[in-house]
């Protein structure tokens, strides 16, 4: 089965590698030719692609991109504040481009930042409330590509991403007045991101929104101060107040669908690679 993922980075490049060995016929967009090219030493046909894309001035090596079995929409905005309707925009290029060159499902890598602030467990039935501009441009995407897509479209809004050199304690390493120190933390690990969307290629679930979360759910003061302590960094300093405990992503129902048995289901204790900075 060939495969295209858009945009390999941190979670899209071990994806297509993991997907390569286990015998899919993998290509992968990076923004740039050399970039592309390096992929292919690890098996990856390699796509330079940038967006928005230009319906006019798509090469035949993106036909050949888009012309897939299955696409992985693997674009989030960037650490730099991006203008959602420019976020949208270049997403519903992809989309098009797959639609014309003959893609036949579509994997939209979502978060759960779409349920905002809403409080106490959250279930993947729940109708979001976004309050971002990042889950408010997601959502939008969401329903946009619905309509195009139909049932050949799998939303999967991914909690916080937490990995080989990703940890949000080097992020709040050494800040002071921290809020938000009583709110619980939804986090996943690239492991389980990696087999989770593995499984939606494979089985093609009739469930088509799904979200994923390590059942594991301590405060956010209390998880950072811990992490901090791991690994030798200065240690984030939480503000006294009365935050409620915020929500909490309950992936039951999508572990059940994906028939997931999670690698890393405790994060304290995880062996995860976290460089100090």
């Amino acid at each position: 089965m060939k495969v295209s993922i858009c945009g390999c980075g941190w979670l899209g490049l071990p994806l297509a590698k993991y997907l390569v060995s286990q015998g899919f016929d993998v290509y992968g967009s990076k923004t740039n030719l050399e970039a592309a090219k390096q992929l292919e030493s690890v098996g990856i046909h390699g796509v330079e692609l940038t967006i928005p894309l230009d319906k006019s001035h798509i090469s035949s090596e993106m036909k050949a991109f888009f012309a897939t079995g299955l696409l992985v929409i693997n674009v989030p905005p960037g650490r730099r504040t991006v203008q959602s309707h420019e976020y949208i925009a270049s997403v519903l290029s992809l989309s098009m481009a797959a639609k014309d060159n003959g893609c036949k499902r579509i994997i939209f890598i979502s978060t759960t930042s779409v349920y905002g602030n809403m409080q106490g467990e959250i279930t993947e039935s729940m109708q979001p409330s976004p309050d971002s501009e990042l889950g408010i441009a997601h959502y939008k995407l969401e329903q946009q590509l619905r309509d195009i897509w139909g049932d050949d479209l799998v939303v999967l809004r991914l909690s916080g991403l937490i990995g080989p050199n990703r940890h949000p304690a080097k992020f709040l390493s050494g800040r002071t007045g921290i809020k938000g120190g009583k709110s619980q933390v939804n986090l996943i690990h690239l492991d389980d991101c990696i087999q989770a969307i593995t499984s939606i290629i494979v089985k093609s679930p009739g469930v088509k929104t799904l979200h994923l979360a390590a059942p594991f759910h301590p405060t956010r003061e209390a998880y950072y101060t811990a992490s901090a302590l791991k690994v030798g960094i200065e240690l984030p300093i939480f503000e006294e107040d009365l935050t409620p405990k915020g929500k909490v992503i309950n992936s039951e129902r999508t572990i059940k669908v994906l028939g997931l048995s999670l690698k890393h289901p405790d994060l304290a204790v995880s062996a995860l690679d976290i460089a100090k900075p």
